[in-house]
């Protein structure tokens, strides 16, 4: 299944409920007068990141409609307000200011960590709450934390070191690890967060020290990586981190398929793709490739939560393959739904005293954001791909759930991350 067809399938199908709406086929619940309370959403709703923005958009959607038939928060109707980030910083200060403006002081969303930060140091003149869905960087909850910003999902220092710690149980002969990263602010936090927790995990497990080679990096939106495929065609690195990510990874694997440098190494792992690759390749899909993802669906079944988000998509969508942008778009919205109903209130300050040391279940279990830097502490899912001759290419070969048991670091807020072995 294509990024396309997700694309189609998600927009039809929102646009039968409006971009604001809730599922139609849900009986409506009576509510008590009163006005509704307006979350406001902020994606990418166009542009290049449109597809991931319409998966956060449909996992916003389903969860209003969910609260909504179970009655509302305070006997009010959520009412979902969605404004276009186009994943540029400008847009998304504008967006924020406009939603502000308009009255919405509760947001979420945002998939650019470039679009938070940006965001960040308007919102306590504007009054304003904003609860990040996506945007991984860990300069959010520290060295330019705000008050007024939460995160309910992972973020780059906990999902890279766990994912040094899967590799470095699971492929302990792989010793020597190098990269190709783009030459963003993320791609530089998720390789240093890797490298982290390459130097911690390794030697731990295996008694032995590891090797880090330097990375090659890459210019953000490349369409041409013929030269840095021939550089790590010429590394003794056994393993690869892939840090170009979404279409640039798909771009740097077709070409690097000519190459052979998939079968180069002996593992390849991706900070966050998720199932962007898989879908774009199909048979030519790297084997054993290990991606991140926010929140995967087939990790959780049995929990009423995650059951009911994944069926609810496919049913509207058609897609047997939800991105996690969807599972944490519906997260941000539960955590406000916990917030409003434990504060008694949508004001700003207690709505921000309600979110600090939230505890609440959603589609990956129970999450707790930290009090002191804002952070949610939650599962990290790692998904495992692979060719198969089946029609649609790819398959899932395997996935892990790691607990964020000593992955995290200490809440530093307003202070820059120090990393405990990284010294590079």
């Amino acid at each position: 299944m294509s990024n396309d067809f997700s694309r189609r399938q998600i927009t039809k199908s929102l646009a039968v409920f409006g971009a604001a709406g809730a599922l139609g086929s849900f009986t409506r619940p009576s509510f008590a007068q009163g006005a509704p309370i307006r979350l406001g959403l902020i994606a990418p709703l166009s542009g290049s990141q449109e597809v991931i923005g319409r998966y956060q958009l449909a996992g916003a959607t389903i969860a209003v409609n969910q609260i909504n038939q179970a009655g509302g928060i305070l006997g009010r109707k959520i009412e979902l307000v969605t404004r276009d980030d186009k994943a540029a910083p400008a847009a998304g200060v504008a967006a924020a200011k406009d939603l502000a403006g308009n009255g919405v002081n509760l947001m979420f969303g945002v998939l650019s960590s470039g679009v938070a930060l940006a965001i960040a140091p308007t919102l306590q003149a504007d009054k304003s709450v904003l609860v990040v869905s996506a945007a991984a960087a860990n300069e959010l909850t520290h060295d330019q934390f705000s008050p007024n910003v939460f995160r309910t999902a992972d973020h780059a220092y906990s999902r890279q070191r766990a994912l040094a710690k899967l590799v470095a149980a699971d492929y302990p002969a792989v010793h020597d690890w190098t990269a190709i990263n783009p030459q963003t602010a993320i791609g530089t936090s998720n390789w240093d967060s890797f490298v982290d927790g390459m130097l911690q995990f390794y030697p731990e497990l295996n008694k032995k020290p590891v090797t880090i080679t330097d990375p090659i990096w890459a210019k953000f939106g490349a369409t041409d990586y013929k030269n840095e495929i021939a550089q790590l065609m010429r590394s003794k690195s056994e393993g690869l981190y892939c840090g170009v990510y979404g279409g640039d990874a798909v771009t740097m694997f077709g070409q690097a398929a000519a190459y052979g440098l998939t079968k180069k190494f002996k593992v390849l792992v991706d900070p966050g793709s998720e199932f962007i690759i898989a879908q774009a390749m199909g048979k030519n899909t790297p084997p054993g490739l290990w991606s991140g993802f926010h929140w995967f669906y087939g990790a959780y079944k049995g929990h009423k939560i995650n059951d009911d988000l994944y069926e609810t998509y496919v049913k509207m969508t058609g897609d047997k393959y939800p991105a996690g942008y969807v599972g944490e778009a519906h997260t941000s919205v539960l955590a406000y739904a916990s917030a409003i109903q434990k504060a008694g209130s949508t004001d700003t300050d207690k709505v921000i005293a309600a979110l600090e040391g939230l505890e609440f279940d959603s589609c990956k279990g129970m999450r707790k954001i930290r009090k002191e830097d804002h952070q949610a502490i939650c599962d990290i899912n790692f998904v495992q791909f692979g060719p198969d001759d089946s029609e649609q290419g790819w398959k899932i070969t395997g996935h892990k759930v790691i607990k964020d048991e000593g992955l995290s670091e200490e809440p530093s807020p307003g202070q820059p991350l120090k990393f405990l072995y990284n010294k590079r």
